[in-house]
């Protein structure tokens, strides 16, 4: 049932902005908004669109950083690129952002977790048990 939620809040963020809500904010016709967006969405300026979602209140009390470190040997041997990883890492549900980084990791996933229990299902279940991944450091965000 809580995964449910889980699932519509998602939806709910990768929802559409209505058009009619646009013309009336710009004071321009229906029409023009259709045919501009359209365009922006074709020139590739426009990629997704996202509802603004309060993360507290939906239940998820806990935001994390997630230093990931690669074998990418591993990657090599399993025909499978650290891009490719990420895009699996991408689809997991509470993964909310991820990037490839410089440094002491090769990737930062930002992640949100109703209670310190999720957290821990999510990184054993979702993140350390891919293939090619070495280590994680977990961060906190305090507040």
């Amino acid at each position: 049932m809580e995964e449910l939620s889980d699932e519509l809040i998602q939806l709910v963020d990768e929802g559409t902005i209505k058009y009619t809500d646009l013309a009336r904010k710009l004071g321009v016709p229906l029409s023009t908004v259709h045919f501009r967006m359209k365009k922006l969405e074709r020139e590739g300026v426009i990629r997704h669109y996202k509802g603004e979602i309060d993360w507290r209140k939906a239940g998820f009390l806990i935001t994390a950083y997630v230093f990931v470190n690669i074998d990418v040997d591993l990657l090599k041997k399993i025909h499978k690129s650290q891009d490719e990883l990420l895009k699996e890492f991408g689809s997991i549900l509470y993964v909310r952002d991820g990037n490839l980084i410089t440094g002491d990791a090769d990737m930062l996933l930002k992640i949100i977790a109703r209670n310190p229990e999720h957290l821990k299902e999510i990184l054993l279940k979702h993140i350390d048990s891919k293939q090619g991944v070495v280590r994680t450091k977990t961060m906190l965000v305090l507040g």
